[in-house]
């Protein structure tokens, strides 16, 4: 009996001696970890400073030549031909337009010529050729009252050479602008001397093609020939050889008598 006993427990520690094995502790402190990466670490860039806005610039108006060789001015607003720049000119409503190159371009009124340097087609034959180019390269060509003689302003001003049209020449006298030459075939000097008391003494002077007085026609002299509208009352300032005395009497020391 004893002897069984002792068999059976032997088997029995037998038994839990070929057990299971436990498992293994481990220590995550000593467990290796793989913090490779196939792709490399991006450093971190500096943010850039913000840049400044640069101010707008202001737009400048065109002048620089165009295919034609004419400022590119056209339309700009002027109060002289000088403001428009090459081969432009400053016509009524003080816009720039196109001036003349050539005496192609003065067909308006016949026996109108271009003076290239100013641009204008004007009369090259009156007062001693006072508009032409190498009398009047700068400024701008003018006329007496009445279109009576031209003259040349060598610098351009608004209250002298006013604001015309190309074929016409202001009258700072008569405070218009006239055709800038009169027309001997339909003699329009009466027309334009329509302010005057005796508007048909004048006529278009063959050669020179500006008014003149008819001193030969009865009634016609210079004396009696007066433009009431613009004539200088006694007593007042006037220019000598330029106004015109309301008393028929000549412009004497700058003053009318």
């Amino acid at each position: 009996m004893k002897k069984m006993l002792f068999l059976l427990l032997a088997a029995l520690f037998m038994f839990v001696a070929c057990g299971d094995d436990p498992e293994p502790i481990t220590h995550p402190d000593t467990e290796a970890t793989d913090t490779d990466t196939d792709t490399d670490t991006v450093e971190p860039t500096e943010p850039t400073e913000p840049t400044e806005p640069t101010e707008p610039t202001e737009p400048t108006e065109p002048t620089e030549p165009t295919d034609d060789g004419c400022a590119a001015t056209e339309g700009l607003s002027c109060t002289t031909d000088t403001d428009c720049g090459a081969c432009m000119i400053c016509v009524t409503g003080g816009k720039c337009a196109k001036g003349c190159k050539s005496d192609d371009d003065c067909q308006m009124l016949p026996g109108l010529k271009c003076n290239t340097k100013l641009a204008r087609c004007v009369n090259l034959y009156a007062s001693s050729k006072a508009c032409d180019a190498s009398n009047c390269p700068t400024g701008c060509c003018y006329a007496e009252k009445g279109l009576a003689g031209l003259k040349c302003a060598k610098e351009a001003n608004p209250a002298t050479c006013g604001l015309c049209q190309n074929g016409e020449v202001y009258s700072p006298e008569d405070s218009k602008c006239l055709p800038a030459i009169c027309s001997s075939s339909t003699d329009n000097c009466p027309t334009i001397n329509a302010g005057a008391s005796k508007p048909q003494c004048y006529e278009c002077k063959t050669g020179e093609l500006v008014c003149k007085v008819k001193t030969s026609t009865s009634g016609c002299s210079a004396g009696t020939v007066i433009n009431a509208a613009q004539c200088v009352p006694a007593g007042q300032q006037c220019i000598e050889g330029v106004s015109e005395c309301c008393s028929g009497m000549p412009c004497v020391q700058g003053y009318c008598y």
